[in-house]
This record gives structure tokens, sequence and C-alpha cells, in this order.
């Protein structure tokens, strides 16, 4: 019985381990980078070397978020270590425990709608810091009593069991569209998911909405979370989350804590909350009643299979369109419509934004790169692509560049660079070799956002100010001189394009995006009125504005004669003084972070190795017929990984106590590990055997991968060398000879794949071979030889994959020490054999997407299955054949989620040997399979 409860509860703290997982990076910095810090009473801020000003900026942000009260969690404070990281060209940043840290991504977006205009540094450390005051604030009830037990990640468990995600996401966006100015909240562009499905009619059901769709557009927790804790604080007052979060995290009502909070704070049920929350909106946006959407002005018919979408289409001719299209199971790519229908120009390289520019037959976009071994290291690099050819250069290498723009004679490329001290400037590059010969930079601008060629002497940009406005200026490619076309403002500016003297592009307009022109002849603003919730990418040619509608379905293409839209002239005065956005309340300006003055803290060096161990959680775990228990650490910058760990096997009655480090400070992963077992036992020579084992080993690897054109490829080599030593114990100990064994064994592997899409099942193209070779060095006379490949292939139809797989195994002795590590045919039992060959083909394809629910416990998104043939030959010691074992059958696929977060799948095995091996009767065998995340780490 007691077996029993110690697996049950493991595998439901397994089920929870799914969200500890965050974008660590283990080792990915240059060993040459030198390190700082800033100390507060608040946090650590640990920076490179020359990026001094912009962390005293964050310290002074993070002092003045944590004085806040108004939006207080609570009045726990735990310091907490942040470190800023400038080598990677994608933005972002997270919060995790295990240990307790936060990495900033400080190079910003080039999209000033996602996250928005506000200062980069100023939106992410309100963000994140929200996380930290979350954290340190759900240390309650059954929270904490996890922490006593488990150490940081196991309150980590706790807490995310008890408040969801969306919470996290949209408390954290709510405080920075408080605190800051332009935050997220403010945005229609943010805010367009949910109206959108209103307006439409589709009404999914919570669980949906929740857990997401593979075939449909379902909102993200950042957009749900958002509306419901603005509106909650709205209805109940900023301390209605704080007595529902201290509620749930404690596990006040242990089941369902969350829902059951809010019934507490707020008087009605969570189900009520959600729909009240949601009718409030659909007020906000007059939508109590689905609208349909006028579809006439739509380019092609809506795809309601699969989530399709359109995104910056280009008039070619008055025939021809050019657009990029992605999809639920298509890679995103340039295509273009004509008479004859659609065709594919090329599938677009590895991108982290989607804008792309064309002029005269050439498509000129950013896409992205990182280095083989340094993975916190990364670059945006510019593609020119002749769409008459089909043919793609690639004219920078290692370089930041954003947004890239094609001069009309083709000579001339201009592009935002981004610096690693955050700087924005703007760099002019030959477009035969790359070559940068002019950079233009100002101190009063925080970015260059889309820069785009009005003629050979002037570019046109969108500025994204220090004081978070935006406006759209034109600048001077000689004197690098800016002038405003339209004065900074509130307004947040989208993407622009110019043809004939017009500026295209998209603003806020209280809780749309619409579309606009500015007539530079003319000196004046027109707007054009759109269906939807909000339109972008607009482009003017050949007499055919172009642009994509956000809809239920994702963005759509639609298309207008010129001379026929119904452009409106729109005052500036109209649209600079413009609020957007919902936002429940407001904070006096004296009070947001923009007031903020960067500290003068002194900086200090901060050594990579400091507190190298960092031990931070601590787990039990029972893999059948082992107990385990093992403490975890790492330290801040991610250099080393440290384990203790004790096992005890019921099967051998034995102990044993370990320990492991891995250092990834170098270019090569320096690993070592020793463990000792205490009373092993065995009968050779009809004598009973008893000694303590002891076992150790140091090995080097170098762990490749990184991101170029259109794959990803990871290159893997290693070598470890083993060392075993026996010491007899027991009345016959010096009846047996004292065991010393060592071995070496290496490895090579190398993978090569496309992109995945939310369909794939495996990338569509791909391929990995892996190969081994381990022998020893004393003792025996004994090597073992393995080689696996695998093959990843398109099937018959979208979403199918064709997958074979081939490996070979070869002991060159008869005294054969090492265990088989080749996979025999399903259904057959694994025997030691001298050689092994087997192949394997198999076609994994889905059944259907039911996006079913059951009690926000279980969540089915997708049935798949897969059919297979299995073949195995094994040797004998002389070399030659001793059986050949056949199987085939099907297998069915349960893609799950858990408590509306966490994915597992689960599945069954049906099959049919078609070879008979002696003694054994049975024909057909059956199979559960597990999920193979469901062991930690």
């Amino acid at each position: 019985m007691s077996r029993f409860f110690v697996l049950v509860l493991s595998v439901i703290l397994i089920l929870l381990q799914s969200n500890i997982a965050v974008a660590q990076q283990f080792g990915g910095n240059p060993t040459g980078m030198r390190w700082r810090q800033i100390n507060t009473d608040t946090a650590r801020i640990i920076f490179p070397e020359g990026f001094d000003s912009a962390a005293r900026r964050v310290a002074s942000f993070i002092s003045r978020v944590s004085l806040r009260d108004q939006l207080s969690l609570g009045k726990k404070l735990k310091k907490i270590d942040i470190v800023l990281q400038n080598q990677p060209v994608i933005t972002n940043g997270y919060v995790s425990m295990g240990p307790f840290r936060s990495e900033f991504y400080t190079t910003p977006s080039p999209d000033n709608y996602d996250p928005s205009s506000l200062s980069w540094l100023t939106q992410l450390t309100v963000h994140e810091y929200r996380h930290v005051q979350q954290y340190n604030n759900f240390n309650n009830g059954l929270s904490a009593v996890m922490k006593k037990l488990f150490g940081q990640e196991g309150y980590a468990l706790a807490v995310n069991a008890a408040v969801p995600n969306w919470f996290f996401e949209g408390d954290a966006v709510y405080s920075e569209s408080l605190l800051a100015p332009y935050g997220r909240g403010t945005l229609p562009f943010f805010l367009k998911a949910f109206p959108a499905l209103w307006q439409s009619g589709k009404n999914y059901s919570w669980m949906k909405i929740r857990n997401g769709s593979l075939k449909d557009y379902v909102p993200n927790h950042y957009d749900l979370g958002y509306l419901l804790v603005n509106y909650g604080s709205r209805q109940y007052g900023y301390d209605f989350w704080r007595k529902v979060t201290r509620d749930a995290s404690a596990y006040k009502g242990l089941f369902y804590p969350m829902q059951k909070a809010v019934q507490r704070h707020s008087g009605v049920s969570y189900k009520d909350f959600r729909r009240n929350a949601f009718n409030y909106y659909r007020t906000e946006y007059q939508l109590e009643h689905p609208q349909v959407q006028a579809d006439s002005l739509n380019i092609f018919a809506i795809n309601t299979k699969t989530l399709t979408q359109y995104s910056f289409p280009f008039q070619l001719s008055e025939t021809d369109l050019l657009y990029q299209k992605s999809s639920n199971n298509q890679r995103t790519g340039f295509y273009i419509k004509g008479p004859e229908g659609e065709r594919l120009l090329r599938l677009r390289d590895i991108s982290i934004e989607d804008q792309y520019s064309y002029r005269n037959g050439r498509i000129v976009y950013a896409a992205y790169e990182s280095h083989p071994r340094w993975r916190w290291v990364s670059y945006n690099v510019i593609k020119l692509l002749d769409v008459a050819t089909g043919q793609q250069r690639t004219l920078t290498h290692k370089s930041r560049y954003f947004s890239p723009d094609i001069s009309a004679d083709g000579k001339t490329i201009v592009a935002n660079s981004v610096a690693l001290d955050g700087r924005s400037a703007l760099t002019f590059l030959t477009a035969d070799n790359g070559n940068p010969f002019r950079t233009i930079v100002n101190d009063s601008i925080n970015y260059f956002s889309n820069p785009k060629f009005l003629n050979d002497s002037t570019i046109i940009t969108v500025l994204r100010n220090k004081d978070a406005t935006t406006a759209i200026a034109a600048v001077d490619i000689l004197s690098g001189s800016i002038k405003n076309i339209t004065p900074p403002s509130s307004t947040v500016i989208g993407n622009i394009a110019v043809n004939n003297g017009k500026i295209y592009f998209t603003a806020s307009k209280h809780l749309k995006d619409e579309l606009f022109y500015y007539d530079l002849a003319q000196q004046q603003l027109f707007q054009l009125p759109t269906p939807g919730v909000g339109s972008y990418f607009a482009s003017s040619d050949f007499n055919k504005l172009n642009w994509s509608v956000f809809t239920a379905d994702g963005f759509q293409l639609q298309q207008a004669d010129e001379i026929q839209a119904q452009w409106q002239p729109l005052p500036m005065e109209a649209f600079v003084n413009n609020k957007t956005g919902i936002v429940s309340d407001s904070i006096h300006a004296s009070y947001q972070l923009m007031t903020a003055s960067p500290t003068h803290a002194v900086t200090q060096p901060y050594r990579k190795l400091t507190h190298p161990f960092n031990f931070h959680s601590w787990r039990p775990n029972y893999s059948d017929p082992e107990f385990s228990f093992t403490i975890y650490g790492n330290n801040i910058l991610n250099t080393t990984e440290t384990q203790l760990y004790y096992v005890y096997n019921e099967n051998d009655k034995t102990h044993t106590a370990g320990g492991a480090v891995t250092y990834g400070g170098l270019f090569p992963y320096i690993s070592l590990g020793s463990n000792y077992t205490f009373d092993r036992r065995a009968v050779a020579s009809k004598k009973l055997r008893q000694w303590n084992e002891w076992n150790n080993y140091i090995g080097a690897s170098v762990p490749l991968s990184w991101a170029s054109n259109r794959t990803y490829k990871a290159l893997n080599i290693g070598s470890n060398y083993y060392y075993r030593t026996d010491f007899n114990t027991g009345p016959t100990k010096n009846e047996f000879k004292e065991l010393q064994f060592s071995y070496l064994a290496h490895g090579v592997s190398w993978t090569q794949q496309v992109q995945t899409t939310a369909q794939d099942i495996y990338p569509r193209w791909g391929y990995s071979v892996n190969t081994q070779f381990r022998h020893a060095l004393n003792l025996y006379d004994s090597w073992q030889g393995y080689a696996g490949a695998a093959l990843y292939l398109p099937g018959l139809a979208r979403a199918h994959s064709l997958v074979l797989n081939g490996a070979l195994q070869y002991s060159g002795s008869e005294q054969r020490v090492f265990g088989n590590r080749t996979a025999f045919a399903r259904g057959y039992a694994g025997r030691d054999s001298a050689g092994i060959y087997t192949a394997r083909a198999n076609y994994h394809f889905p059944v259907f997407y039911p996006d079913w629910g059951f009690a926000n416990i279980l969540y089915l998104q997708r049935v798949r299955a897969n059919v297979f043939y299995d073949y195995t030959q094994a040797l004998n010691k002389s070399g030659t054949r001793s059986a050949t074992l056949q199987s085939t059958g099907a297998e069915i696929y349960l893609d799950t989620k858990w408590w509306n977060q966490h994915s597992l799948t689960f599945g069954f095995r049906a099959g049919t040997l078609l070879t008979a091996v002696p003694g054994q009767d049975r024909k057909m065998f059956f199979e559960f399979i597990l999920p193979t995340n469901l062991i930690p780490r």
C-alpha cells in the first residue's frame, strides 16, 4: 500500500513538473564575457561590462515598482538576481524558480504593436518584476509547505497548480499598463483577439479557450488574463486579486482553489465571473450581439478547417499579388496570386519578425541565425530574394539588422540596427555585397522602426521616442536631420508603406486599429473605415489597395480599388488626441516609471562561479524498482549544474549515494560524477559474494546547435572515461578478486530538420545520425559499436509524417560487458546478441482534433495514429544469424492537456508478431505507451 501511495504521489508531481521549464540556456555566454553587478535592497542586477547605463535604469525601475502599494499583492519581499542578456536578438524575458532568478533579453522588438512603443527595458522591468512579486507573495499555506518539502521547484509546482497561467501574465500586463504609459492594455492590437471571436459569433468552451486548438484560432493566456484581471480590479477594487491569490496559493479549498477564491471574494461563481467579464467587454466594443462581418473584400475564402493567415500584401502588377502566407500545417512562405491561381515563390527562412519589403522585383527581409556554441548569441541577417528567378542571397553575416527596405534602383538597403548597448540606428548597405556605408544615430530617439525609402535622399520611418510616443518622420540620408511628419503622440503607429508620395500606415484609434495615409504633397491625413476589429499591413499600387483584416480566423487579405476607397480627411488634432485601449484605472503620472531617474549605484565585478553549487530544490522519485531523492543546484549565470542523490533499490536492497556536476562555461562541457553503492550481493561459484561498488566518470562534450537558412542543426561530440572499483566485504571477501574496471565511451551525433508547424507530428523534412563506441581499457577484451539514423519525410497529406529508422550494433568480442542500446522489433523482448540490425517504418497521421475537455482536468486536443513495421536481425557470437524478428501494427496517441496547462501524450499499441519465437505462442501483443516526459529532468 505504501508503495502504491508513493507511485501515485510521484505521478502527480510529475504531471505538474512541466510548468517549470523556461527559456534557460546552460553555458550560453562566450567564455570571455565579463560581468558586473549592481546591488540594491530589492535586486542584484548582473550585466555584461559596458551595459552600465541599462543596468542602472533597471535598478531604478525596480526600486520604484517595489514601492507601489496601490497594486500590491502583499508585503513579502525577497531579493532576486536579474541577469541582463544583451546578446540575443529575440525580445523576451522570464522569472523562474530553481533557482530564483530572472533573465531579461534586452534587444527591443521591431514591432511597435508587439509588445508596444514603450521603452523595452521599462516594459520588460515592470512586467517581469511583477512575476517576482507574485512568487514572493504566493508563499502561503500548502504552497509554503511544498517549498519546505521540495525547495523552489516544489514551490513552483504548487503555485502554478493553484494560480493559473492566465493570471500570472494578465496581472503582469495589467501592471505594465498602469505603471508605464502605453502598456499593452492600451493597445487595440493586443486586445483584438476576443472581440474578433465575439464579432463572428464563435462561442468556444472555457476549456478550449484555456487550452487552445491545433486547427482554430484561439486567444492565448495573455489575452484572456488581461481581460479578467482588468475586469476584476475594476469591479471589486485593486485588492481583489491580492485576496484571491492569497487564498488560492494557500489552497483554501483544496480542489479548484482559484475558482473558489474568486467566488469567495466576488460573491458570484467562477463561471458567472467569467461571463460577467466577457459581457462587460462586449458592451465596451458594442458587440452584445454577433455581427456578420463583410467579407466581400476578401481575396481568399476563409479556410475553416485549418487556421490560415495572410500578411504584407504587395501589388506586383494589375493582376499579380505578392503576400506572405502561413498556416497550422504549412510553413511561412512568399506566395504570388495571379490569373492562373496561387503559387509558392519560396518558403521564408527562419525569422523572428514577420515584416518584409518589396520593390521592383526584389524582396528584402531579415532572417534569424544563432551561434553554434554560445546559445545566448544570435543574429538577424539580411536576405535578398529575386522574384523573377526565385534565387536568394544572404547579404550580411553575424549582424543585428531589423525591418530592411530596398531602394527603387535596387542598389541600397536601409535597416534598423541595434547595437549590444541597445542603441538603435539607421544603417545603409550596398545591395551587391551587404557592406554598410552610412549610419544615422540620434540620442533623442529610442528606436527607428520600419524604415522605408521615399526617394534617393529621404527615409520615412516611425520613431519611438524616449517618452514612449510615436511619430512618422522624414530622415535626410546625407545630413541625418530628422523632421516629424506627424506630431509625437500616444497614438501608436504600426507598419508603414510608401508609394507615390503617400505614406500608408496603421494606427490605434479608440478600440480599433485603422488604416490611414498621409499625403506629403497636400500635407493632409486621411482615414479609411474598415470592417472588423483591426486592419494592418496596408500597401497601394496599380490602383489597388491591399491590407489584412484581423478576424476570428486570423489575418485575412482584403482588396479595394484605390479610387473607390472611402478615404476621409482627418484633422491631425483628432489623430493625436486619442485615447486607446481598456484600462480600469490610471495612476498619476508622478508615480509612473517614465519619471524615474537612473540610480547612481556603484557597480562591482561579478564572477561567473559565484555560488557555483547554489542548491535550490530537492525531489523524491520512484522508478521501479528504485526510490531516489535528489538535490539540484544551478548557479545564477547557469554555467554549473549539480546533483546530489541517494538511491534505494528494493530488489537488490542496495543503497547508493552520489553526485554529479557539469560545467558549461568553457567551449566544451566538462562533466564528472561519482557514486558509491553499499552492500551489493551476487552468487558466484556457489558462494555469496558481497561488495561495495564505487563508480566514477569524467567527460567532455561539445554541444553545438544553431539555426540558419530554413533548418535547425545540432552536432554533439563527446567522450567519457568511466572507472569502477569493487571493495569486497563479508566472510568471503578474501575468496574473490576485487574488481577494477575502466572503459571509454565516445559519441558523435548530427541532426538537421526544417521548422515544424502546429499540426506537424514530426518535421516534414529532416534526418539524424548517431554513432557511439565503447571499449574496455582493462580486465575485459570488449568493445561495442553503435550507429543509428532517422529520416523524416512528408506523408501523403499535410501533417502526415513518414519516419524511417535504422540502427546497427556490434560487439567485437565474446566478453560482452556493455548492454544493448538498439531497440528490438516492437512486441519482442530484447536478448543478448553479438550483433543487432533493426529497421523501422512509421507512418504518423492525425485522426481528428476533438478540442474537448472534462471538468477542467483533462483536455483532448488531438487523436493521432501510427502504422508501423519493424524488422530486427540478431547475430550470435560467431556472427551468423540467430534470429529474425518482424512485427507490424498500429498505435493510437492522445495529445492531452491536464489542468488546462500541462501537455502529456498517452498511447496504446496493438500489433502482430510476424516471426514465431520458440516457447512463445502469442501472435498479438498489446501495450500502453506512457509519456516520455513523465520522468523529471
